[in-house]
């Protein structure tokens, strides 16, 4: 496969994933909009971005949680070491936010870590 069709393919499986995402994440209880990107390098680093916003009245640890979960549960065989940039906040509030590390976990988690915390059941 040449270069340009690699980087074609890789492109559009972020784009997938992304919006695989976004409509998983929109289902949480609590969540007003999501948007979610997939960042691949040239295929030399990949990182993915998530922020979410929730609605005022809606409890942001549970939130967080509750979307680490789907987040988790939805990243099918996406490759483990991707770190994920991860933010939830409340409309009107967005410097106000929480990010993983609220919840045990790195500031930047990787998907793996994601995975791991799902499953613990905490």
């Amino acid at each position: 496969m040449g270069i340009f069709a690699m980087l074609l393919a890789s492109c559009g499986g972020g784009a997938s994933f992304a919006k695989d995402m976004d409509a998983a994440l929109g289902k949480v209880p609590g969540v007003v909009s999501t948007e979610t990107q997939y960042n691949n390098s040239a295929g030399m680093s990949t990182r993915i971005n998530v922020r979410i916003t929730a609605s005022t009245d809606a409890d942001l640890p549970t939130v967080l949680d509750d979307s680490l979960r789907t987040f988790a549960a939805t990243s099918g065989d996406t490759k483990g070491s991707i770190s994920v940039a991860y933010y939830v906040f409340a409309e009107g509030a967005e410097e106000e936010g929480l990010r993983p590390d609220a919840v045990g976990l790195t500031i930047t988690p990787s998907v793996d870590e994601i995975r791991q915390y799902a499953n613990s059941g905490d």
